[in-house]
């Protein structure tokens, strides 16, 4: 009787090593911004290892880049993964983790010589953090990129289609990259990039849905002027007049059971001795509920017109629930699996989002050190990385049965 197939920890954790040392900052951490020359670089070594497990190994217009294991059957694909790209000098397990696991789980299924009746894929999602617009690879992948997009600005004030095109992707062909092959579910394993699990002792967290994200810009125009000279009666300072909607972000997240964030502030002109005339800064609100969401926007709107402020919205993410029949699997394997799990939401954007609309989803969560991500000392312990890889194994092997 041949055994069941095995995650091998070793090699899983040995692909981690390998993978972080492609873009290793000197000032500490991991740089793969995407589309960068070290993105590209480790985005290429993990088809290599694609290629090696003896996967068809596609990539589409926008880079994302998908290793198919065979099904018996003419079924839609069971799709897990995640992305590789990083923020500059984050962490070794931030969407890592995902994809690798994701080949650990395959080469258990090869090793034991289970074949599924779903094909399997592993998918690296390009560009999914907000370095180039944020979730680009997955959001055209399921249509939502439109031409507009292009032209935003990317981390450097460069836009996003000359990023693509430093790159050698033609920004036009992002519009019509939509899959039409169908996907019968997809997973996530992904650290929790929050301290919640680690907090509890708990080893798994199931992701029931993905907060919905408002991003705005708001712009105060004052007058700049002699900062020596000018009475402070007669003073039309932008920087005094913003400072209370700051302050107001966090007290409108904190009535309506939100998170809150002024995350960038742009001061005109941004010298000591001169009293600022213009200030540009960007917030966003977060949270499950929409309607929650849009009277707080309601009240952000209003609070920066009675300030002197202008408001527009730039980025609108809708909350994003998981499938409920997957939490089930997941909850029942880690029964399986004895392992403790807790049903929570998760604060941060991910592929999963843009995945709902393709597919039903869910992701699950492994603790991260101290709630630390985006940083050098990002962190997850190994035996945390191999769990998260045995419930996706044995996710994988009960949705195939299932659905």
């Amino acid at each position: 009787m041949s055994l069941p197939p095995q995650i091998d920890a070793e090699l899983l954790l040995h692909d981690l090593d390998a993978l972080a040392t492609i873009g290793a900052d000197p000032l500490g951490g991991i740089s793969r911004i995407a589309y960068s020359p070290t993105d590209l670089l480790g985005r290429a070594w993990v088809a290599q290892q694609m290629e090696r497990l003896a996967l068809h190994v596609t990539a589409d217009a926008a880079g994302n880049t998908i290793g198919r294991y065979a099904g018996t059957q003419a079924l839609g694909a069971i799709m897990v993964g995640s992305h590789t790209d990083t923020v500059a000098q984050g962490g070794r397990f931030d969407g890592a983790l995902g994809v690798l696991a994701g080949l650990a789980c395959i080469r258990a299924l090869s090793e034991a010589g289970v074949q599924l009746r779903h094909p399997l894929e592993v998918v690296n999602f390009a560009a999914e953090e907000a370095t180039v617009l944020g979730t680009l690879g997955s959001s055209a992948m399921v249509g939502q990129l439109a031409a507009s997009d292009l032209a935003k600005p990317a981390y450097d004030g460069r836009t996003i289609a000359s990023h693509l095109l430093a790159a050698g992707f033609d920004p036009q062909a992002l519009l019509s990259a939509r899959r039409t092959d169908p996907v019968a579910a997809y997973l996530e394993l992904h650290i929790e990039q929050g301290d919640l699990l680690e907090a509890e002792g708990t080893p798994i967290g199931l992701v029931e849905g993905i907060v919905g994200i408002r991003r705005y810009q708001v712009i105060f125009t004052g007058q700049a002027n002699h900062a020596g000279t000018t009475q402070m009666a007669r003073r039309r300072d932008a920087l005094v007049a913003a400072a209370p909607f700051i302050l107001a972000v966090r007290e409108i997240a904190l009535a309506y059971g939100l998170v809150g964030t002024t995350g960038t502030l742009m001061i005109q002109p941004n010298v000591p001795n001169v009293i600022p005339g213009r200030v540009e800064l960007s917030c966003e609100i977060r949270g499950m509920d929409d309607q929650i969401l849009d009277l707080a926007e309601v009240e952000l709107r209003q609070r920066a017109q009675s300030m002197g402020g202008v408001l527009e919205l730039i980025a609108r993410k809708p909350s994003v629930a998981a499938d409920p029949r997957i939490i089930a699997t997941l909850a029942s394997c880690c029964d399986q699996l004895q392992l403790r799990y807790r049903r929570m939401p998760s604060g941060a954007g991910h592929d999963a989002m843009c995945m709902a609309t393709l597919a039903p989803q869910a992701m699950l969560f492994v603790p991260s050190r101290a709630g630390i991500s985006h940083a050098p000392d990002e962190y997850t312990e190994p035996d945390a990385c191999v769990n998260g890889a045995r419930l996706l194994l044995a996710a994988i092997l009960a949705l195939d049965v299932a659905l």
